[in-house]
């Protein structure tokens, strides 16, 4: 497995690179975090493993690799000699919350650490949403534009728009209820009443119905439940796979 590395500790990440590769892993040491995003954003199947003496430096990190659209497996290792069960358990909660796979003690064993990896890898890959293929169009998350087969007029999706595209396609046939939604839209930034998603939906479904052939519906009223991506008699086809991050 392909790993890229920060640690705050410079002989706790000498230690890693040394153990892990003994065990299979391809590990990268980065000294700086901006590097490590970086290095995860050029490799979609790499994990990325933050290890520090401070829970609110890796909490915030997570969270920082997360509102950029990181979507590798973020595994958290956190120095918590003499916290107690209570406090130590707190703070890799904060760092779970904030959006990482895993979160343990710096003093986990290295083949444990395997073992996790080996777990989350497991987890298998989904789909990167950036480019979304639906019959007469298509969703390029990178211009923000449903361009249409037909060489009509391209339509622009607000940022809300495309990612709540994305969001409903990376589970086509689930429910998301409007507090998915919310959260998935705005996550612990102040979100507005869960009304506003309607709005967005209803916006969403007039400018797809433009693009898609015969004016296809995709998005489905779930009454009293929610909404869902129903891509009823085709496929979507998207632009590659990557490990689960979520």
């Amino acid at each position: 497995m392909k790993i890229a590395l920060h640690a705050t500790d410079l002989l706790y990440s000498a230690n890693l690179v040394v153990t892990l590769p003994a065990l299979g892993h391809e590990v990268k040491s980065h000294a700086v975090v901006q590097d490590l995003c970086s290095a995860l954003y050029r490799s979609p199947e790499a994990v990325g493993i933050i290890a520090s003496s401070s829970s609110a430096f890796a909490a915030l990190t997570v969270r920082g690799f997360r509102s950029a659209d990181v979507k590798n497996c973020l595994f958290v290792l956190i120095d918590q000699d003499g916290r107690g069960v209570e406090a130590a358990a707190a703070e890799r909660i904060a760092s779970l919350a904030a959006g990482a796979d895993d979160a343990q003690p710096l003093s986990i064993d290295p083949l444990e650490i395997h073992m996790r990896l080996a777990a989350l890898g497991r987890r298998g890959t989904y789909n990167d949403h950036q480019l979304i293929k639906m019959p007469g169009c298509h969703y390029d998350a990178t211009s923000g534009f449903v361009e249409r087969d037909d060489g009509g007029k391209p339509i622009r999706l607000t940022p809300s728009e495309g990612k709540l595209l994305m969001e409903f396609a990376r589970q086509p046939g689930v429910t998301l209820t409007k507090e998915v939604l919310i959260d998935r839209l705005y996550g612990d930034d102040e979100a507005p009443i869960p009304k506003i998603i309607d709005v967005f939906i209803c916006k969403l479904r007039n400018k797809l119905k433009r693009g898609l052939t015969d004016g296809l519906e995709v998005i489905e009223t779930r009454w009293g439940r929610g909404f869902a991506f129903v891509p009823d008699g085709f496929v979507p086809r998207y632009r590659n796979q990557v490990r689960v991050a979520r």
